[in-house]
Formats: structure tokens, C-alpha cells, sequence
């Protein structure tokens, strides 16, 4: 309506709730469609619950992954109060009443719940209400969403719900937990998944999905303390705050549905005989005219919510319905133009929402089922992060959902971690590079002049060179060899493995040594020849007192 409204057009809303107020609205939507809102003239920014990061933990509080601004490069400073970023968190009821405010007065008709309507094909379309109230219009939104009234009289043929095999329960909590401060986390076990996120600054909301029989969900849902019981059943044993987070819910603070969705809608069914050139001019000059009835939002398109959008794509839809009517209008005039938008509006919406409502019912599988566990499902494009290196590095040190509590934030904590990961894993590549059939290229700043570096490289301890009978920093050449020749066994190791793995270890006991020591590393890495020759120079060392043997390119214990 605010998008129609803003183009000119007259818009009556027939809304069935008797006022803003009388039916409770208490869930969260995640609205990532930020140009949809502005088109319709609309800030939420005032209304944000903002989080920064994003958690999948598993069961114990394992990190499985995560990705958010914290992470981006284009978070300079990585610091849990900064602003939010792109997507807005906020109440649906908040969103509704943002959306009332920037509606003339008297666009709505509360307490109109539609009980028929009749097209009058090329000539708008007679509404009745449940009241007996008739009302004529040019053209009839139905909105109204799964359960649509307007969809369900439009007849469609093998037009029906469908479950997708899985119960869905909400809740809010007043209070905000660490976990939860300016962060999502969700957790999942192969089966049960809990997503929670802030509600308000100061409440936070969560969703609980798990697989279940249409009936039993039926009647489970109408069941609060029943419902609730089974929430604590299945999340007993959970990693905090899980188990107080549902416990503490109080029963009119959680409600549950069984999910469905529907099959993607093809145009062609929505406006029977409206084919490709629908919409566009006759023989007489005029489009053809159509039945003035469309759908928008879940009432064409119903997903599961596990993609979170549902409210996304019906604010888009809005936003393109408005921009085709106005188009309509402008090249075939006031009524002509709504018979030529409607079909090209119908064919945009459609093709642009199928792969969501797949994507979504995809997901729905995929979070319950052992896909959910492995562990970088999600990799965030900007960071460039070896997400499942990072996760072992995270489980080795005992990082987890625990963490939240740590006075440096747990985004700070986990940070830290990429931050060494990825200086490892950069370390790893270099080596790589020098012990492979082309040595890498040294930095610019140290790579000297090609006849110059020759004449330096000439001689083992020419000038700038540490010298080859350091102990680099009382680094264990000769035993080194040898524990990894013993846990190689009797077979050994060819020559240029050993010659990686001891290197590798050489200078990651330089790296971490104090700076003089340090400062070695930079010129061992711009000089792969040099570091090969105090490898074979150790080796000589082990092989004359008897550590080692070699046979052709293999070294055995000696």
C-alpha cells in the first residue's frame, strides 16, 4: 500500500485485525532488502537490534562456524560496539507500525475481513466483506498471506499446502544474554536447530525447529506446556545459556506452527491464458484484458523461514508491483495500463521468487539433518579465511560458546585466532614455494638485484648472511631428524620431505624467538638456496656421528 500510495494510486487496505494492537505480532524479521525500504520511503535504522556476527555452534558449544562484520576486511577495528551493518533486526510489529505511519489517514478498514470477490474482466473487480459491505475497485491485492483468502477463490488447479515435515516455535525473552549481545548464534545437533538473535536492545527472541508428523505438530502446538516440555527435552544437555534461554521463557512468550510451504507458482496457472505476450498491445492497440486480481508476498509465494525471506521478497514485490503499474499506466493510460502490467509484474515476481522458495525448502532439510554439523558450511566471501583450519584451531584451544563471557567479547577472541590461522597458513605457503620446483619470489623491498644477489648467494657466509654454524636460536637440528625418521618407521623419508618438515619447523622456532632471532626468518625466506644448504650441512652433521643413513634420495635412522 505505502508503495502504491507514493506512485499516486488510491489504496484501500481491508485489514481483518480490528486494530494495529489486537493480535499479537511477536517475532523478529531480519530485513536484508534495505533499497525495497528505501523505495518506499522508510527508515528503520532507529528501530534496529543490531548484531555484528554470526555463530553456528554445535550442541556442546563447539564453534562450526561463523561469518558477520567482525570478520569482513572492511572491519578495520574488530570491536563489538561499533555500528551495525546492512541488515536490520526488528520486531514485526515495529516494521507494521513503520509501515501504518507512512499511510494517509484512513487508508486502512480495520475489522474488514474479505468474504468474496467477483472479476469483472477488463472492468475491475466487486469485493464482499464478511459484513455484507460491497465494494467495487479497479484492481484487488490479495496479501493476505499462506492462508490466503484471495489465493483459495482464485481456484487454482492442484493448488495445496505443503508440509514441509517440521514444527517451528518462537519465543522472547526479556533480558539479553552474552551470547546474544549485538550477535546471532545458532545451534544444531543433526536433527533440532535453536537460531537465536536480538529482539530489542534489551530482549532477545529465538526459534526452535525439529522434525515432526503433521498431526502430532497439530497438536503439539496448541499445547504450551507441552510444547515447552518437549523444547527442554530435546535441548537438555545443550551448551549455555540453551537450556536457561527456553526454561526462563515464559509460556505466553512462545508460540508454535507446522511449517509449510506450497509448490513454486507458474504464471501461467496464477493467469490462465496469459501467455509470453500478455501484457503487451493487440491488434486493436490496447492489451488484453485480464481478471484485475494478483497475489504478493506469502499469498503467491510461500517459503519455509529458514532463509529468512519471507518479508524480503513480499516488500520487493511490492516495490515491483508498483513500479509495473506505474509503467502500465504511463504508456496504455489509467485502466488499459493495469491489464498490461499485471502479467509482466506476475511473470518478474515469480521467476525472481521460485528459486527462493526452493532455496528455502532446501534448508529446512540441510539445518536438520547431518549436513547441519560439518564444519565451514558458511564462508564469508571477504575474508579469505581457511574456515575448517580455523575451526580445529578453535576446538584445540578450547574456544566456544563459553567464550561469550570473556572480557575481550568472544568476536575478539575468535579474531585472534584468524588472525594467527591465517599467518600460519600464509608461513605454510611460502614454505611451500621455497621447497617446491620454483622458489618463491622474494619480498620487493629485499630481493636485491639479480647479478648482486648471485654475487651474495656465491658463497655460503657472504656479508648479510647469518652464519651456516649458528645454532639458530639452540634449535635441535640432529634430534629433530631423528624423531621424525622414528615416527616415520623402518621405511623412512625421502630426502626432500625431511628437508620440508625440519625446515618448516626451523623457522617456526625462529618466528618465535626474540626479535634479533626473528629478523633472521625475513632473509632465510627471500634466500630458499641458502636455507637448503644448512639443511644439508645438518645433515652431513647426523649422518658422520651416526643419527641418520642415506640410501639414494631416502634417510633412515642411522
Amino acid at each position: 500500500a505505502v508503495a502504491l500510495q507514493s506512485r499516486g494510486f488510491d489504496v484501500l487496505v481491508l485489514e481483518a485485525d480490528a486494530s494495529l494492537d489486537s493480535r499479537k505480532q511477536g517475532y523478529g524479521l531480519t530485513i536484508q532488502r534495505q533499497d525495497a525500504m528505501q523505495a518506499m520511503g522508510i527508515n528503520l535504522a532507529q528501530d534496529d537490534a543490531p548484531s555484528t556476527s554470526h555463530y553456528t555452534f554445535s550442541a556442546d558449544g563447539a564453534i562450526l562456524g561463523f561469518f558477520g562484520e567482525a570478520f569482513g576486511d572492511k572491519s578495520k577495528v574488530r570491536r563489538e560496539s561499533d555500528a551495525s551493518g546492512r541488515f536490520i533486526h526488528i520486531p514485526r510489529q515495529k516494521l507494521r507500525a513503520r509501515v501504518v505511519e507512512q499511510l494517509r489517514p484512513g487508508t486502512i478498514r480495520w475489522g474488514s475481513k474479505l468474504r468474496s470477490f467477483e472479476c469483472r474482466r477488463g472492468a475491475g473487480v466487486a469485493v464482499t466483506l464478511a459484513d455484507g459491505t460491497t465494494l467495487d475497485a479497479a484492481l484487488l491485492v490479495g496479501s493476505d498471506g499462506i492462508f490466503s483468502t484471495v489465493r483459495r477463490q482464485l481456484a487454482m488447479p492442484g493448488d495445496r499446502l505443503h508440509y514441509v515435515g517440521l514444527v517451528v516455535v518462537l519465543g522472547i525473552l526479556d533480558g539479553s544474554v552474552p551470547l546474544t549481545q549485538r550477535r546471532i548464534f545458532e545451534t544444531v545437533d543433526g536433527t533440532t536447530r535453536l537460531y537465536a538473535m536480538p529482539f530489542t536492545s534489551s530482549s532477545t527472541m529465538w526459534q526452535l525447529s525439529f522434525p515432526c508428523s503433521e498431526e502430532a505438530a497439530r497438536t503439539l502446538t496448541k499445547d504450551a506446556a507441552a510444547l515447552k516440555a518437549e523444547l527442554l527435552s530435546r535441548c537438555r544437555g545443550w551448551h549455555d545459556p540453551i537450556p536457561a534461554l527456553l526454561a526462563d521463557t515464559p509460556l505466553d512468550g512462545m508460540s508454535g506452527y507446522p511449517v509449510y510451504d506450497r509448490e513454486v507458482l507458474e504464471p501461467a496457472v496464477l493467469r490462465p491464458g496469459a501467455g509470453a505476450g500478455a501484457g503487451k498491445p493487440g491488434l486493436a492497440g490496447r492489451p488484453a484484458p485480464q481478471d484485475r486480481v494478483t497475489l504478493i508476498g506469502d499469498a503467491a509465494h510461500p517459503m519455509t523461514p529458514f532463509k529468512a525471506q519471507g518479508a524480503n521478497q513480499a516488500l520487493s514485490d511490492a516495490v515491483l508491483l508498483a513500479e509495473a503499474l506505474v509503467q502500465g499506466v504511463r504508456e496504455h493510460g489509467a485502466l488499459a495500463g493495469l491489464d498490461a502490467a499485471l502479467p509482466l509484474f506476475e511473470r518478474r515476481m515469480l521467476s525472481r521468487s521460485a528459486r527462493v522458495v526452493v532455496g528455502s525448502r532446501e534448508k529446512a532439510k540441510e539445518l536438520h539433518s547431518s549436513l547441519a554439523l560439518q564444519p565451514g558450511r558458511k564462508v564469508q566471501r571477504d575474508t579469505g579465511v581457511d574456515m575448517p583450519r580455523v575451526v580445529r584451531a578453535l576446538r584445540a584451544g578450547g574456544i566456544g560458546s563459553g567464550s561469550a563471557t570473556d572480557p575481550r567479547g568472544l568476536d575478539a577472541v575468535v579474531a585472534e585466532v584468524v588472525d594467527r590461522t591465517s599467518a600460519s597458513a600464509s608461513h605454510a605457503a611460502e614454505l611451500d614455494a621455497i621447497f617446491g620446483k620454483r622458489p618463491a619470489a622474494p619480498p620487493a623491498d629485499q630481493a636485491p638485484p639479480k647479478r648482486a644477489k648471485r654475487a651474495q648467494c656465491s658463497a655460503l657466509g657472504a656479508p648479510g648472511a647469518p652464519p651456516l654454524d649458528a645454532d639458530g636460536a639452540h634449535f635441535e637440528w640432529r634430534e629433530t631428524m631423528r624423531a621424525l625418521l622414528e615416527t616415520a618407521g623402518e621405511a623412512g623419508l625421502r630426502r626432500k620431505r625431511l628437508r620440508k618438515l625440519v625446515l618448516r619447523l626451523y623457522l617456526r622456532h625462529l618466528s618465535r624467538q626474540p626479535e634479533a632471532a626473528r629478523e633472521e626468518v625475513c632473509w632465510w625466506r627471500a634466500h630458499p638456496a641458502e636455507l637448503q644448504a644448512l639443511f644439508r650441512k645438518h645433515l652431513r652433521a647426523a649422518k658422520g656421528v651416526g643419527l641418520v643413513r642415506t640410501q639414494g634420495k631416502m634417510v633412515r635412522v642411522g
